[in-house]
């Protein structure tokens, strides 16, 4: 069942955003991104039986991403054209006066839940169990780099991966969601002041 929810995910995720994005066309982009997620949190019942928050796992996962930050930061002036390409998709969710909430409530609540669950709590311990540990480190944290697009990316992207990938198997599910909206709320101070 898990790899048939995997299999179905994007496809799910897609025909939600296009129904969301026509059915309101004043709040497209914004009420599309959130429904894609929306419509996938059922997913999160795969996270039962998984530890739930370990506070040392939680801290030791936290440095790794204060590490990846810093290398994010550091490369900023590299990322010139991301940042071009983000400020084009600013432009088209801010058509929507509500934009600025659907964005936050899918960022930090909705898209970590959802990812997390999907990325780790499915993918990650398919492959573990199928593969081991390395592959499913590996696979799942290039499966999230890739769905998030931007290619000059997918290096700190797939580290971010394997943080939380490490957070969701040392300190628990929580620790991987908190990692991930702390994330999430870093990326997104400067596009929503």
């Amino acid at each position: 069942m898990r790899l048939v929810i995997l299999a179905l995910s994007m496809p799910i995720m897609f025909i939600a955003m296009g129904i969301a994005a026509f059915v309101v066309p004043i709040c497209g982009a914004p009420i599309a991104i959130a429904t894609a997620y929306l419509v996938l949190t059922p997913v999160v019942y795969y996270t039962r039986g998984y530890p739930m928050f370990r506070l040392r796992y939680f801290i030791v996962s936290l440095l790794m991403m204060v590490v990846i930050w810093a290398l994010e930061a550091a490369a900023e002036p590299y990322l010139r054209e991301y940042s071009r390409a983000i400020q084009i998709f600013i432009q088209a969710m801010s058509v929507c006066p509500q934009w600025k909430a659907y964005f936050i409530t899918t960022a930090l609540v909705l898209a970590p839940l959802v990812e997390e669950t999907l990325f780790r709590a499915l993918l990650y311990v398919e492959l573990e169990k199928r593969a081991g540990a390395v592959a499913g480190y590996a696979g799942s944290s290039l499966a999230f780099a890739m769905a998030h697009g931007a290619s000059m990316l997918i290096p700190l992207y797939f580290a971010l991966g394997v943080v939380l990938t490490y957070a969701f198997k040392r300190g628990g599910i929580v620790s991987a969601v908190v990692l991930h909206s702390l994330n999430n709320l870093l990326a997104l101070a400067p596009i929503i002041q």
